[in-house]
Order: C-alpha cells, then sequence, then structure tokens
C-alpha cells in the first residue's frame, strides 16, 4: 500500500513510509493491518495532500480502508454503503481531529468500546484508567497537533491464541515532542531524550508553559480574532481539563497489563513489549509529529487484576498474620 501519480519521489517514498509503518507498529498480524498503521498512515497522506485514490490499495483491503473511513477522513465522499452499527462497541473509526467537537467525540466513542469490551465489574479501576488516557491523549493531539491528528481503535481476535486484542491509536503531523518541548523552555537535544521525558509521571508541557506565564494572564476563547491583550492574554487551546499525564499513565498500564507500546516522534520509536521489555528503534522516516498505538489482549488483562488483587490480598492478610 502507497501513495501514487502526482507525488514526488514516490519510489522512496513508498519505500521509506512503509517501512517506518511496518518497523513502528508491527503493522501486520496474519495479512491484518493494525490501527497503529492506519492512523498514521491518513495523518501522512493528509500532511502530504494525497488523496485516497492516490494511494496503491489491494482490493480486500480497500473494502476495510471504506469501511474505516479512510475516504472521509482524507477529506472524501464517505463511500461505505452501509450503517456502521458497531461502532463504539468493536471499534471506532478513524477520525480527523480538527476540532474540540469532533475530539470530544471520538474520545466518548473510544471509551465506549473500552467500557464495552472490558465489561467486568473486576475492571473498573484498569477500565476507568484507559478511558483517562484516552482523553487526555485525544486533547494532546488537539492542542499541539494542529488539526493534522487521526485517532482509531479496533478489536480483533489474535489469531495464534484465538483471544481478542483491543488496539487504540493516534498520530499527528504537528510540532512534535521534542520541538514541542524546546517551545516551552526545556533544553532537551534529540527526540530519544525527549520521548523519555514525556513518558516520566509529572513531566507535562502544558504545566511548563502555564508556569510560563505570569499569575495575571488572562485566558481568552478559542474564537478570539487577535490578541487585544497582548502582554497577558492567552489564547484557550482546549477546554478539556485533563493535564498532559497520560503517556506516564498509559505506561503504567501497559506495565502492569503486559500490553504493548509503541511512540514514535521525530527519528525514534519506544516499543514496550508485553514481557515488560523496553527499548528505541531509529526510525527510517523522521516522523514529523507524534505516532502512537497501544495494544492490550483482553484475556491478559483479566487475568493481571486477578493476579494484582490476589497478591494484594495475600499481603493484608500476611500483615495481619492471617
Amino acid at each position: 500500500m502507497y501513495a501514487t501519480n502526482n507525488c514526488p519521489n514516490k519510489t522512496t517514498m513508498k519505500k521509506d513510509l512503509l517501512s517506518f509503518l511496518s518497523n513502528s507498529f508491527t503493522s501486520q498480524i496474519n495479512g491484518f493491518i493494525v490501527p497503529g498503521y492506519w492512523t498514521a498512515l491518513a495523518a501522512y497522506c493528509r500532511e502530504k495532500n494525497i488523496s485516497f485514490e492516490q494511494l496503491d490499495i489491494s482490493d480486500n483491503r480497500k473494502s476495510y480502508a471504506v469501511a474505516i473511513a479512510l475516504e472521509k477522513a482524507l477529506g472524501q465522499t464517505d463511500n461505505y454503503p452501509y450503517e456502521r452499527k458497531n461502532s463504539g462497541a468493536n471499534y471506532r473509526e478513524l477520525v480527523l481531529l480538527n476540532s474540540v467537537d469532533d475530539t470530544d467525540k471520538a474520545t466518548s466513542t473510544i471509551n465506549n468500546c473500552i467500557r464495552h469490551l472490558f465489561s467486568t465489574i473486576e475492571l473498573t479501576s484498569f477500565v476507568q484508567d484507559l478511558c483517562d488516557v484516552v482523553g487526555d491523549l485525544h486533547d494532546n493531539v488537539w492542542s499541539h497537533g494542529k488539526s493534522t491528528g487521526f485517532s482509531m481503535a479496533q478489536k480483533w481476535p489474535d489469531y495464534d491464541t484465538k483471544q481478542d486484542c483491543f488496539e487504540f491509536a493516534l498520530a499527528d503531523c504537528g510540532l512534535g515532542f521534542l520541538r514541542e518541548l524546546k517551545r516551552v523552555g526545556l533544553d532537551i537535544q534529540d527526540d530519544k531524550s525527549a520521548i523519555e521525558w514525556c513518558i516520566i509521571k509529572g513531566n507535562s508541557s502544558k504545566i511548563k508553559k502555564q508556569n510560563k506565564n505570569t499569575e495575571w494572564s488572562q485566558r481568552l476563547p478559542i474564537d478570539a480574532t487577535g490578541n487585544p491583550m497582548p502582554d497577558v492574554g492567552q489564547i484557550i487551546e482546549s477546554e478539556n481539563q485533563h493535564q498532559g499525564f497520560g503517556l506516564a499513565k498509559l505506561l503504567n498500564l501497559v506495565n502492569t497489563y503486559q500490553g504493548q507500546l509503541w511512540l514514535a516522534s521525530g527519528e525514534n520509536t519506544l516499543v514496550v513489549e508485553p514481557n515488560g521489555n523496553k527499548f528505541f528503534k531509529t526510525n527510517i522516516l523522521k516522523w514529523q509529529g507524534v505516532a502512537l498505538a497501544c495494544r492490550f489482549n483482553i484475556e491478559t488483562v483479566k487475568n493481571c487484576h486477578k493476579n494484582n488483587n490476589d497478591e494484594a490480598t495475600n499481603a493484608i492478610l500476611e500483615l495481619l498474620n492471617f
């Protein structure tokens, strides 16, 4: 799958883009292309003004691309002939995060998927934490992605274990971690260090930016024309109340419930495997912005939750000398 027609250096772009998507997001699982691939592809195509018709997609994958609304995501007519009845239950199609309203709708629909797929009462804390993460990450993309961000979620059966997996993904072609941290005054020199800073609990570029303003700063509405108070006025970038701690919280969920994570920005991708192994890859294609995918095996999440509860109960009993 790649872009054709009227695209400069299309051979190089095909090779570099496919290599980045495949290496960074484990793009295919027994032929199934995962959400991390689609969101990054959509963000790239929108940034480069590549239309749906310019994508060379095989027939069997083209029907799936239409079903997940790739045409609509790229600003074209949505030609899917059916009602998307399972949207908000088993998946959320691709959506462009280009307004507060669209971002809030995407958060709500994906969180409905999470509540549906992890519906047992025992998983209440996992569900709430993952829903909070989705809201925070969506808000970050809207705030910093400059209307270039896409998100998607999908459940599918693992072809080896026959167990269901859930993946949430988003990608944008905005500032990226390194430029954003430099923008708020942090002395960070490379993409790997920027990613490492952003996944530490308590670190947030939002907080750093707020601290640069004086205590007399006045917030202005998002549709303000110009700035009538240039010394004290600050345009509201988002009404979302998240503070930007989603990455640290997501990493904790991935570690606790044996999930997987791919987090790309600039020249590097952080990979976290189910066994807890973490490492960085050097991207073949330097990614302008941020691209992320997290994946959880639904049965593994349930087992980890049960084991964590058993360990906590045993520790309490031991303290009580039972």
